[in-house]
């Protein structure tokens, strides 16, 4: 099935970086899941368009992932080629008080090249595990800070293989969502323009919202973050509260005591204990409180 796919990439480039039967397990944050038949990890925009235009001629099936900090992949994996854009893409500068990060950067590596260049208003993305890439497409967000507030522009691939500059006006960047999720469109690399400032205060700052992750989020647990959007006028974690779910789940899944909002894989849980956790929340959420939770998870497979 994927034979013209990998002979096409090693005809145009040397050594692609080509991972058969990964398990997803190693490369998603909640360390659970499945198993994708390919894994490819481009070096180059050039090596990312030659992949896209040879699954799309092949008809093989395929999809984007960032540092896998948002995603689960279903136990029983991934039927197609999954493209991931992380460490193989990560490269970023900072010139005259610019920042330009490729996608697979990440935002707690490009926060603290900006602290350290006495930049500020990009602390909030210190303690955020996800890419640049991933950041925009969801407007990343956190302490009343959002992706939005700092982004000058990005360079997205879009489907006919054209690459665009885009500015945070035409992102149309909003709550955890943008005009590149789920359009099949690709985050390449982006812009942003912190404030110059004091770096001690920069850094301090960076500190101290650091300091109130580690006393208010299990971070000592595999998660993917928040695992429900906020819901409009209302908090999915005190929902989830009010509604007595603090450490319940199933298998090795549960809801965090420490923190609501959280589904935490505890003791080597399956993807499916973890969308049946997420299931429970939604049904006794919407059976207390009539509002739908909406997942901020990317569920794959």
């Amino acid at each position: 099935m994927y034979t013209n796919f990998i002979r096409q990439l090693k005809n145009h480039f040397e050594d692609p970086h080509i991972i058969f039967d990964a398990d997803m397990r190693l490369y998603t944050s909640f360390k659970a899941g499945g198993k994708a038949d390919v894994l490819f990890l481009p070096r180059s925009i050039d090596q990312l368009k030659a992949a896209l235009e040879e699954l799309t001629f092949n008809k093989i099936a395929y999809t984007i992932i960032g540092n896998g900090t948002n995603t689960l992949v279903k136990d029983s994996g991934y039927k197609g080629v999954l493209i991931r854009i992380a460490e193989n893409m990560n490269c970023f500068s900072i010139e005259e008080n610019i920042i330009t990060a490729q996608a697979g950067a990440l935002l707690s590596s490009v926060s603290y090249a900006a602290a350290e260049n006495a930049l500020g208003g990009m602390e909030f993305l210190n303690g955020i595990p996800g890419s640049v890439g991933g950041g925009v497409s969801m407007n990343a967000g956190a302490y009343n800070g959002e992706m939005k507030n700092v982004l000058l522009s990005a360079d997205v691939l879009s489907t006919d293989g054209t690459i665009t500059t885009l500015t945070t006006q035409q992102l149309q960047l909003s709550y955890r969502s943008s005009l590149v999720k789920d359009s099949g469109n690709i985050v390449l690399s982006a812009r942003f323009g912190p404030t110059p400032g004091d770096k001690t205060e920069i850094i301090e700052y960076m500190t101290l919202l650091n300091t109130k992750r580690r006393t208010n989020q299990p971070l000592e647990f595999p998660s993917a973050g928040s695992t429900f959007k906020r819901p409009v006028g209302n908090y999915a974690a005190k929902l989830i509260d009010d509604s007595n779910l603090k450490g319940k789940g199933f298998g090795g899944a549960k809801v965090s005591e420490k923190h609501a909002g959280f589904i935490i894989n505890y003791n080597n849980a399956t993807a499916l204990d973890i969308l049946n956790t997420i299931e429970m929340v939604r049904e006794e959420v919407f059976k207390q409180f009539g509002i739908v939770l909406e997942e901020e998870v990317k569920i794959i497979g």
